[in-house]
């Protein structure tokens, strides 16, 4: 239920993602995101790429599963993909998506998917730098299982609109590629801790 414009933490869907590329540029990349209701995530990746694709990727992947009203917060241990999302985007479009040198930006498909989704989502989204590595267990899970695509992709098991995950799930429920992406069931829900109330300030 949204409350004087803003949401509450149970209106809050905050995911975390993450892109691994196994020789950058050119390698392997896998990309990732896990949500913090602990049930749902997803990940893939292709046979050559840049960790700046991936990263970019995973945060693409996250806007477009989450469709709806409820803010959507995107935590990221890539400062470039937040800034790309949110901070450089707006004056990169301004300037017929050139920077400040007059060129063409860099992964610009990407940066547009992005932009475009969203755009087409009804609630707000936003995003918040975390730092890498620091025990985060959402972050290093999100790392986790991008890390396994990349592997997965660079060893020849990639397949677009598969899965790569590190263990059989419980249960899966699947839907055509053209539904969007699959979800399967990893844990139980947690509850909010007293951390997740610093998303309501975002929105």
């Amino acid at each position: 239920m949204l409350s004087g414009g803003r949401g509450t933490i149970d209106d809050v869907i905050i995911v975390s993602t993450d892109g691994s590329c196994l020789k950058n540029p050119g390698g392997a990349i896998g990309w990732a995101w896990i949500a913090h209701d602990g049930v749902r995530f997803d990940s893939g990746g292709a046979a050559v790429g840049t960790n700046q694709i991936a990263e970019l990727t995973a945060v693409l992947r996250a806007i477009e599963a989450h469709p709806g009203k409820a803010p959507l917060l995107i935590e990221s241990d890539s400062q470039y993909a937040i800034n790309c999302a949110s901070t450089w985007l707006p004056g990169w479009k301004a300037k017929g998506w050139r920077n400040a040198a007059g060129k063409t930006i860099s992964n610009l498909e990407l940066v547009q998917a992005i932009d475009d989704a969203i755009a087409r989502r009804e609630g707000p989204v936003r995003f918040r730098w975390v730092r890498g590595h620091v025990g985060n267990p959402f972050n290093e899970r999100a790392d986790e299982l991008a890390g396994i695509a990349a592997r997965d992709w660079a060893e020849g098991r990639g397949s677009i609109g598969e899965h790569l995950v590190a263990k059989p799930a419980v249960s899966t429920d699947s839907t055509d590629a053209e539904a969007g992406p699959r979800t399967r069931r990893v844990a139980q829900p947690r509850k909010p801790t007293s951390q997740d109330w610093e998303a309501e300030v975002l929105f």
